[in-house]
This record gives C-alpha cells, structure tokens and sequence, in this order.
C-alpha cells in the first residue's frame, strides 16, 4: 500500500491533470445530485467548503439556492485542528481558502456536512491535505448530521492507509451519483 505522501501526489495530479471541459460537466453533475439530495431530504442548512487546489466546485450550488444556510470552515488554529463555522461574505483566510469572514459556531449547526478529498475508498475513509482538520470535526459531530465526501469517480482507490485518528464518512457524492457505504 502506497503512503499518504505518495497518494497525494499521484491524486492531486489526476485531479488537476481533468481537462476543464470534462471537469465542468462532472462538477455540474456533482451540483444537480447535491441540490435534488436536499430538496429530496429537506435539508437546508449545509456545511461546506470552498475550493481549493482543484477540489470540486459547489459555490454555483449556493448561488442556485440563496434560501438555503451554507456554512463555511474557517480556520482557528492549528493544533489541534479547529474550524469554527459561519456564512457568507467570504474572504481569502490563512492557506488562501475562501473563509467566512465572521465564524463563531465551533460545530457546524447543519443536517448535512460535505467534506473535501483527494481519495476515498469503499469503507469511507478519506484522504486529505494531511491536516487533520476534517477527521477532528467528524469526531465531534452529532451522529443525525449526514456526512459526505465530495469527489470525481475517478478519486476511488481500494484501500487507504489509516491511522487511528483517520475517520469515516457515512456516504460519497461524485458525478454519477450518491453512494452511502455500509457501517462497521
């Protein structure tokens, strides 16, 4: 099994080596599955995260519903990892992310929570920038809190490297459709 470096590189690579024609129309696909997602479940209070480094674009998914709470990351500190959680306006934070610039919420006061990858495999583990920000909010999180990862299908690998801290997802969201996986 390769190493969470390694697999970084080599997922970021493929990631940002999609050509931008196919790129747009998997993420609009991506934006139609989330946007029916919360119409068919209700759900509108959404968190999220702004792209970066080539991570699936959602923002025309909160432009198309102005109605809807989408809650953004902002980051407090590094160790431990800690993000507190507001909305719009948005402004460049400490990485370069787009960050709210008001966040006060240490937990995301959401009922459905996507998360960014650069991997994930079938069991829902998820591989990320390496951070640690995502797994230390997934532990904290309310079980009636519906988590996914939001990915291309082509971001699936058979197995990932984990680590104790390492959490699970409870579903994927790419462009051919929403997969939930099975719990342990």
């Amino acid at each position: 099994m390769e190493s969470k470096p390694a697999l970084r590189k080599e997922l970021r690579a493929l990631r940002d080596g999609l050509p931008a024609p196919e790129r747009k129309m998997k993420e609009a696909a991506i934006r139609a599955r989330l946007l029916k997602l919360c119409v068919d479940r209700r759900l509108t209070r959404i968190g999220l995260f702004a792209p970066f480094r080539g991570e699936v674009d959602l923002m025309p998914a909160v432009a198309a519903r102005p109605d809807w709470l989408w809650y953004f990351p902002r980051v407090i500190t590094d160790r431990p990892p800690r993000l507190a959680w507001g909305t719009e306006p948005l402004e460049p934070g400490r990485f370069g992310i787009l960050e709210p610039s008001f966040a006060q919420a240490l937990l995301p006061p959401v009922q459905l929570l996507l998360v960014p990858c650069l991997a994930f495999d079938q069991d829902g583990y998820r591989l990320g920038y390496g951070g640690g920000f995502y797994d230390a909010l997934l532990e904290r999180l309310s079980e009636d809190i519906f988590t996914l990862a939001v990915a291309f299908g082509f971001q699936e690998v058979s197995d990932l490297p984990r680590e104790p801290q390492d959490l699970p997802v409870q579903g994927v969201l790419t462009e051919s459709g929403l997969r939930w996986f099975e719990g342990d």
